[in-house]
């Protein structure tokens, strides 16, 4: 072994190097043996590396999976940032790893044929990987047999990563990711390049269905970076295969639709694929003929009245089935009967909305969103995308009485995300109107994400400092505490310690007691708190003796 990165598995380095330049080493000083840092991961872990003579000896993580014994991405993390602050690399010997490149050529160029074949045999027989390698490379015809060792290879992927019932869990879950990817990368390459494009297929059909049916904590979202991945091998074959295979491509996307091949929202992968990929004319139809037949199902079903999701239900195969019309270059007027046969549908309305936005008839554009107010009053989101758009037209136009009416109706009926409407509406009132609309916007409960920013925008900080003695948490007074403090420090004050009264008592592991130590430094700095400070720490330390992380926590802090 020459160089450090030969300490970790392939995919554990390529984690660490990713965590190295997301910037995750945090704190990372010498030591008397070595190394210690901080990187950020799922938590803050600590690693710590010994060295010797420029090389690796010992190396200690905090992360779950160091302490089962194994060198993890954080270790690796830390190894890529000494590498790059002392501008050299860190050897695990002292022989150059070039040095011991051209000494390992040297030694294989002088072994004879039939020896070192014999080696290679060998160490294949003994060595899974390897073998599978051998075969999926060098085999005169890529078999079943050597497929299901191609598959097997995915299984002990899973059987790795994985407990005895097969799950994942959020520690292991994006390594797993990683390894599954590179392993389809790995063998599919070898089998395009020999130009076996069933046996790539198949193979990556099987990846798919093992990330879309395993039992996985995604909280990272690796299964859709597979399942990308999935896609982007697909289409490869695709452009190199036969037409033939293409179509024997083709049968088998449109056989394993809806047939529980992989969990519901993976088929998305499968769907977009045989919608976007497979381009004649003849494919065309035949998916056309089969989205008709999913709606007939769905007509004669359900009551298909309602908006339903957009992404799996009946309003979804409406628009691909509009979508595969205007492909096959179908008549515009057949198009039009169509919409206006599924009118009900909010995204059939839409698209005839950007139509005439695209083509300038704003009348019309206008006319069909307000028809879209009244048919989807049940979907305030809806109701609210159409008003912005309405605004929007209506900004440009000269009736600004439909502007300013279609602004109060936004702001007073539509839920507020950012003041953007509510200040274009003050532009177009007079101040007497707004004094009024703006008791109206703080007295509106739908107006509740934006009440802080609208009451500091407005100067209006009494009413902020009122609203914030109302809630338990701290969460706004500590955004606001700057300006607050300037205008209000006593009864900032007050808040601050009512609140450390009222968590003192819930709290109860170190993590809460230093921040509990947090917001009593803070006290400190306002006028009195030393003394406040004082009192409470005192306080707390006759109530709450017997917390002894709570008391070491308080000794810290200096109190």
């Amino acid at each position: 072994m020459s160089d450090w990165k030969d300490l970790f598995q392939e995919h554990i380095l390529a984690r660490g190097e990713a965590y190295y330049f997301d910037g995750a080493v945090l704190e990372l000083h010498k030591t008397e043996h070595g190394y210690h840092a901080v990187v950020e991961g799922t938590e803050d872990y600590e690693v710590d590396i010994e060295m010797e003579g420029g090389r690796v000896c010992e190396m200690y993580c905090s992360c779950p999976y160091a302490e089962d014994g194994n060198n993890c991405k954080h270790m690796a993390a830390v190894l890529f940032e000494i590498e790059e602050q002392n501008g050299e690399d860190i050897l695990t010997e002292e022989t150059c790893p070039d040095d011991q490149e051209q000494e390992l050529e040297e030694i294989i160029e002088r072994i004879p044929e039939e020896e070192l074949r014999s080696f290679v045999k060998g160490i294949a027989a003994q060595n899974s990987e390897i073998r599978n390698t051998l075969m999926t490379r060098y085999a005169v015809k890529i078999d079943e047999k050597q497929m299901d060792l191609l598959k097997q290879g995915v299984g002990q992927l899973v059987w790795e990563y994985g407990d005895r019932s097969g799950y994942i869990d959020y520690r292991n879950a994006l390594d797993f990711c990683w390894a599954l990817e590179n392993y389809l990368e790995e063998k599919g390459n070898t089998l395009i390049e020999r130009k076996c494009y069933g046996q790539a297929f198949e193979l990556t059909n099987y990846v798919f269905k093992t990330i879309g049916n395993i039992d996985i904590d995604d909280s990272d979202g690796g299964t859709a970076q597979v399942a990308n991945a999935c896609y982007d091998k697909w289409k490869e074959i695709l452009e190199n295969c036969s037409e033939e295979e293409k179509n024997e491509m083709f049968s088998w996307f449109m056989s394993h639709l809806s047939c529980d091949y992989v969990v519901d929202y993976m088929e998305d992968y499968m769907e977009d694929f045989l919608t976007h990929e497979f381009q004649n004319r003849e494919m065309l139809e035949k998916m056309l003929k089969d989205l008709d037949k999913r709606i007939e199902m769905q007509t004669s079903s359900t009551d298909c009245g309602s908006t339903w999701s957009a992404r799996y239900g009946y309003e979804n195969n409406i628009i691909k089935r509009l979508e595969f019309m205007e492909r096959l270059d179908l008549p515009a007027e057949e198009i039009r009967e169509y919409r206006r046969q599924h009118w009900r549908f909010s995204a059939v309305r839409e698209l005839e909305i950007q139509e005439n936005l695209d083509n300038g008839n704003l009348d019309e554009a206008i006319r069909i969103l307000q028809e879209s107010k009244i048919l989807d009053k049940e979907y305030p989101g809806l109701i609210a995308r159409y008003s912005e758009q309405l605004i929007s037209i209506y900004e440009t136009q000269p009736d600004k009485e439909a502007y300013k009416k279609e602004l109060l109706y936004y702001v007073f009926e539509c839920p507020q995300n950012n003041l953007i409407h509510i200040y274009k509406l003050k532009e177009v009132c007079t101040d007497k109107e707004w004094e009024d609309y703006r008791e109206q916007i703080l007295k509106n409960p739908k107006n509740y994400n934006i009440l802080y920013p609208f009451m500091e925008k407005e100067g209006m900080y009494e009413s902020m400092l009122e609203c914030i003695r109302k809630e338990t948490f701290i969460y706004n007074l500590d955004k606001y505490e700057k300006v607050l403090k300037e205008k209000f420090p006593e009864q900032v004050r007050d808040i601050y310690i009512s609140y450390l009264h009222h968590e003192a008592e819930r709290a109860g592991n170190r993590k809460r007691y230093r921040e509990l130590m947090k917001y009593l430094k803070k006290i400190r700095r306002y006028p009195g708190g030393k003394e406040k400070a004082s009192e409470i720490a005192e306080n707390w330390r006759g109530m709450y003796y017997r917390r002894t992380a709570m008391m070491d926590e308080m000794r810290k802090a200096g109190f």
